[in-house]
């Protein structure tokens, strides 16, 4: 009796030990990345800084590129040129129930081998909706993680631009 489950249990670990990556890389000698601190052209205090750890952390999150301080392949750098938060929505009550944070920034992406700029956007743009009230519907609960998705949008945005050959 335990044998017969023995093997449709060895088949099941096998196939759900594939693996297949839809993921394609157009420079294959990109492995090591460097992301610069940016530059903030705004009011709004750290973040700058919230844009290097944000950059980094999805980097490593997306494992193409190995994250480096030293002999890096490619640089990712930028200025956030703009930052707006303003109401988004009210309720019923005439109350604030959303806010909705704009960014623009401006990035490079550079091929540190070969010497040229794979992607450059002057003015990439991005937005998320967070919520001050418990009646929003909004996808984020505070400002940090409408924020933190911002980033991840900017990030996708330059690797899909860049590394990926679509």
């Amino acid at each position: 009796m335990v044998k017969k489950f023995i093997l449709p249990i060895l088949i099941l670990l096998l196939l759900g030990s594939c693996y297949y990556s839809v993921y394609s890389n157009a420079y294959p000698h990109l492995k090591k990345i460097r992301v610069e601190p940016f530059e903030n052209l705004t009011a709004e205090f750290a973040l700058a800084d919230k844009a290097l750890n944000e950059l980094s952390l999805a980097v490593r999150n997306d494992g193409r590129l190995s994250l480096v301080t030293q002999e890096p392949d490619c640089s990712l750098e930028g200025k956030i040129t703009s930052f707006e938060e303003k109401i988004y929505s009210y309720d019923s009550a005439n109350q604030v129930q959303d806010y909705q944070i704009k960014m623009v920034i401006n990035v490079v992406f550079t091929d540190l081998v070969k010497n040229e700029v794979i992607y450059e956007n002057s003015a990439l743009s991005s937005s998320e909706i967070y919520k001050v009230s418990d009646n929003s519907t909004a996808r984020f609960n505070t400002k940090e993680e409408a924020l933190s998705e911002i980033f991840a949008n900017i990030f996708k945005t330059v690797i899909q631009n860049s590394l990926e050959a679509w």
